[in-house]
């Protein structure tokens, strides 16, 4: 295994905790400078330094990646910490406080909210990392989207995460060209504060039932797939959408 991420930077968007802040651990283990992106100020700077308490070189940036000016401020001050970008990892979404209503009465308001920070945060982002990428010649960019694409359940939160693996099969074919591979990795229910403030009471047990493995899931659960997706480990591998919840969604 090739997964030594030294002289790399990593940006992991929605990294001040929960799943993005063990996908920043974990690349930050790996030998990459990470750069902690959060819309919560607090959030950013604590994560930030709780990786540099642990002896990782690590930076915080505050945006908002629905924001194309924010995108572009973020990138800005990476190209000036480090003077390059290797890893993206698309983390950020709204999904701690995210409401479950039906289609047939959703505001409008609210869907555009969503698909603002769960598919154009990944455009955005992207699009403001990726030069960087292309001037190195190399790159890795990890899209999160959900096995609720998969469900076919409908709602605003399944359709955001069924469109970042479309975008993410879109950056696939323009970016592969410049040596820069694009993938997804589709959770299932994972245990953190943002899903045990929005599940509903005895969906957990109905996740772990459905599973193979028969156990509750941990964010460090994922993180080995990151580190797979953003090495040289990985390198004939790009548009896929890898799914990682112990069995729960079965797919041909």
């Amino acid at each position: 295994m090739n997964r030594n991420l030294e002289g790399r930077v990593a940006v992991v968007t929605g990294a001040g905790r929960g799943i993005g802040l063990a996908y920043a651990r974990g690349l930050a283990q790996d030998g990459a400078s990470v750069v902690i992106v959060d819309l919560e100020k607090e959030l950013a700077e604590a994560a930030a330094n709780e990786l540099a308490a642990e002896g990782h070189e690590t930076f915080a940036v505050v945006a908002d990646v629905s924001s194309k000016e924010q995108t572009l401020e973020m990138a800005a001050k990476v190209r000036e910490k480090y003077g390059a970008a290797h890893i993206l990892v698309n983390n950020a979404a709204i999904f701690h406080s995210y409401k479950r209503d039906p289609q047939m009465v959703v505001e409008m308001e609210y869907w555009r909210k969503i698909f603002a920070v769960n598919v154009e945060g990944v455009l955005l982002c992207t699009q403001a990392i990726a030069p960087m990428m292309i001037e190195g010649g190399w790159g890795r960019v990890i899209n999160q989207t959900s096995t609720a694409a998969y469900l076919g359940n409908g709602g605003h939160y399944p359709a955001s995460k069924a469109a970042v693996i479309i975008v993410t099969q879109g950056f696939a074919r323009e970016l592969g060209p410049h040596g820069i591979t694009v993938n997804a990795i589709a959770p299932g229910l994972i245990d953190t504060e943002a899903s045990r403030s929005t599940m509903p009471e005895g969906r957990e047990a109905f996740w772990i039932e459905q599973s193979y493995l028969k156990r509750r899931a941990f964010p460090e659960d994922l993180v080995g797939t990151l580190r797979f997706l953003a090495s040289d480990d990985s390198a004939w591998v790009t548009g896929q959408t890898m799914i990682v919840d112990g069995g729960a969604t079965k797919r041909f």
